[in-house]
Formats: C-alpha cells, structure tokens, sequence
C-alpha cells in the first residue's frame, strides 16, 4: 500500500474517523478536566559558605565547591530525615513517601540557587510545604551533617531564602491545552488504525476509491442498482427519455473520449468483470443500443460461451450463432440477427461449444473479429468474467479495447486485484472501469426531470430476425 492507498482508505471512511477524533478528543479533553487540580509552589535559597574571606579568589572556589555538592543537598529534600518534621510541623495526613512524590528540589544551572517546589491541591498548603521543607533543610544540615572530631558542630554552609513561596493562583494541572492536543493526536491515530482495520476486513469493493487501489484505469460512468438495468430490453430501447438511459449515453460518450479514433481497431470494444453478476452483459447491451440509437452500424456479439445470455435478454434464438460461425457451419447471414433498428445485429453465442477457449483463441474467431472491425462503426464483445477465463485478455491483445464493469457491493478486492495484475503481466490496458450497482445520487430539483417513455419498452420486446451482414446490410 502506497500513500495515495492510504489516503484512498482514509477518505472512504473518513465520516467515522472524524467520529471517531471528535469522541477521543472530547473523551480526553473531559477527563483532563475532570482531575483535582493541582498547584506548585516553589522557594528560593541561597546556599553560601560562612566565611568572612572578602578575596575574589577564594569566593571563587567556596563558590565552585558548593556547586559540587549541590546535587547532595537536592537529594536531602526527599529524605524522612527532612520530610517527617515537615509533616509534624504542618500536620499532614499523609506518609513521607506521599509527601516525597510532590516535592522537589533542583539546582539552579552552575549557580549555587536551590529551587525547591511543593505540590498540592491546596494553594495555600503548596507554599506551606514549600518553606517549611526549605526550613527543615537548612536545619538539617546546620545543626546534624557537619562537626569534627570532637563532636562539635562546625558548619561551613550557610541558607539563606532569597524568594519566599506564595500561594499561587493558578493550577499547573491539569493542562487542558495539551490534553486536547493528546486526545486529538491519539484520536487520529485510533482512526486510522480502526479505517485500515476496517479497510482490511472489508473483501467487498464499496466505492471508487477502492476501485483505483487496484487500477490507474478511468471511471467512464455509474450505474445504478435499478430494475429497469435488470429487464429483457436495453433501457434505451424500454425507456429513452429516462435518466438511466442518460447515463447509459454517457458512457458511450466517455468511451469515446478514452479511446482515440485513430487507434486501431478502436472501433472493437471487449466488456468484462472480475466475477459474474456484476453487470458486464447489461453494459454490453445497453452500449451497443446507444449507439445505435445515433444511427450507427452496430453489432453485438455474445463471446460469453461458457454462460451466454444475451440472446436470452433480448429475446433472440441461441440455436445459431458465434460458434456456428466461427467452425464454419453457418455463414454470417444466417448467424446474425437484427434487434430494434436495422443498424443494430446481434451474433448469439449459438450452440455449446466443448472448448470455448480454443475456439475463442482460434485464427478464424480473431480474423472475423477482424473484418467485423471493418464491417461496423462499433462491435461490442461480451466476454465470460476474468476469474473464469481470459478470452478478454485475449481479444484486447490483439488489438480490442477492454472495458471492466465493477459491481459495487458485489465486486470483491482479491478478484479485481487478480485481475488487474493478470492484466498488467500482458501489458492489457483497461480503457475504462464502469461502476454497477452504484449508490444512486440525490437529484437536485433544479436539474431536468426525466419521463418515462411508455412505449419505448415495447419496441425491443419482440424477437429479432435475420440480417444481412456487412457494410451493404440494410
């Protein structure tokens, strides 16, 4: 997965990882809230030698040698020896390591300032703490830690407090500010975890953007999961004036655009899909139809051998058909057949053929392609899914132009993805991907409304007949 991947992935489910950021967020932001605040109130104190040298030099070195032991002197805050008179003297109901874990002491830099810190949920009691532990300590170490050999006290080191703790008026917990920024840094994460969790559980493609996971190829059209798509007649024939069959144009349109018209055999278009009942047989009929709708020479061709249906939809007999044809039992005026207009013929797939493959694969199958590239404006080829044979792969090799149907909610990512990389090991483009099934879109009431012709249904309903094949076909 690359990074346009990822960002596919976060914007499919980015509705629920906004959910998901503003619920952490919030979560975090009220419990941060929610704590005791806690206030620190902080003491300063000088620590010098007591002597009455007045030359530089030596206050230089007293200086330096308090500065040694600072670290010793910080260390001695969270002493029982300093904390238990503390909690005597202020009556604190707690222990000496309760107390131990809200104070602080702390070395100035290279100075010989003590910074010592209490905190409390009392104000008032933060600053209490704060000097009487400053106190305790400059009693400690002036009247135990130092004497000589005969017992006497000869402290060398003098504390004095040059800034006296006060109650402060503001908490220093909890910070609000920098819970949030927490909550909304673990709520982002959270989300795209669960979006790549979500993402990785979900086998079914659910929207274009899973689609172009898999495929570079344009989206030329949506279809939508419609009743009118699943009947007998192409919806140009059953319903023109209705928004369907706009869509259908649009297609047709895009299709178009995608394949230039000095391509070779641009003309010849191969519909596939990664599995069955994904629509690739409704798309091929309905392209064909908006073609020949604009008066274009058409013909359809059911190469689906293993499955056809197309004459089935439409109502046109199966007994003859592609492989009639392409064995050479039947000419072309016999296997072809007229549906709705006289520009629009239709070649069933005839009858079952033993090996579908080596005949869709066979010379003669490729060389009537061929000369019905010549022979049409357009030649549409529906082909059985690519997870049940390649024959699409075949035909675009030789020069077809591939068109992939994708089901939404039907479609799954392991077949499409199959199928992409099948087709890249050919080096097989696809021209383009139709959706089916689509989520249907709002429609805005200011945009045309589309009416249901009542007998545009009625004009492809009947049985077609036979036609005569070529360019000179009536």
């Amino acid at each position: 997965m690359n990074i346009f991947d990822l960002l596919n992935v976060l914007k499919k489910y980015l509705l629920l990882e906004l959910a998901i950021l503003v619920v952490v967020t919030g979560g975090v932001t009220w419990a941060v809230k929610s704590e005791t605040p806690v206030y620190t109130a902080s003491t300063q104190v000088f620590v010098r030698m007591q002597t009455q040298s007045t030359d530089l030099g030596s206050v230089n070195n007293d200086s330096q040698a308090i500065q040694r032991q600072m670290s010793t002197y910080t260390s001695l805050v969270k002493t029982e020896s300093v904390l238990e008179p503390v909690i005597e003297n202020l009556g604190l109901n707690m222990t000496t390591e309760e107390l131990a874990a809200n104070v602080a002491a702390a070395a100035n830099g290279d100075t010989t300032l003590m910074t010592i810190s209490a905190n409390s949920s009392d104000p008032k009691e933060a600053a209490q703490i704060a000097n009487e532990v400053a106190t305790t300590l400059n009693n400690l170490i002036i009247n135990n830690l130092y004497t000589d050999d005969g017992g006497k006290l000869t402290t060398p080191i003098k504390f004095s407090v040059v800034q006296k703790a006060y109650a402060p008026s503001k908490p220093t917990s909890p910070n609000v500010k920098s819970g949030a920024f927490k909550g909304a840094l673990a709520g982002f994460v959270l989300a795209v975890i669960v979006a790549l969790a979500l993402n990785f559980m979900d086998k079914k493609i659910r929207q274009i953007a899973d689609i172009q996971m898999y495929t570079k190829a344009p989206v030329i059209g949506n279809l939508p999961k419609n009743q009118l798509l699943a009947g007998s007649a192409p919806v140009i024939v059953a319903q023109p004036a209705g928004a369907i069959a706009e869509d259908i144009r649009r297609v047709a349109v895009n299709l178009s655009f995608v394949i230039p018209k000095d391509m070779t055999k641009g003309n010849l278009v191969v519909v596939s899909s990664g599995g069955p009942n994904e629509g690739k047989s409704t798309l091929a009929m309905n392209l064909a139809a908006a073609y020949a709708e604009k008066g274009e020479k058409v013909l359809l061709i059911d190469a689906d051998l293993r499955k056809p249906s197309i004459g089935q939809y439409l109502g046109i007999s199966d007994a003859v058909g592609l492989t009639n044809l392409a064995t050479g039992q039947v000419g072309a005026d016999l296997a072809i057949q007229r549906y709705w207009k006289e520009n629009f013929h239709v070649l069933p797939a005839g009858k079952k053929s033993p090996n579908p493959s080596l005949l869709l694969g066979s010379k003669t199958m490729l060389a009537l392609l061929e000369q019905f590239a010549h022979d049409y404006d357009h030649v549409i080829v529906d082909t059985s899914p690519m997870d049940v044979a390649n024959d699409a792969a075949i035909f675009a090799k030789e020069g077809a132009k591939l068109v992939l149907v994708v089901g939404q909610n039907v479609a799954t990512k392991k077949s499409l993805r199959g199928v992409a990389a099948e087709l890249e090991m050919v080096n097989v483009p696809v021209m383009g991907v139709v959706v089916n099934y689509a989520e249907a879109e709002k429609r805005s009431k200011s945009k045309y409304y589309y009416y249901a012709d009542a007998e545009g249904g009625k004009a492809g309903v009947g049985k077609g007949r036979r036609k005569e094949h070529g360019k000179n076909a009536k």
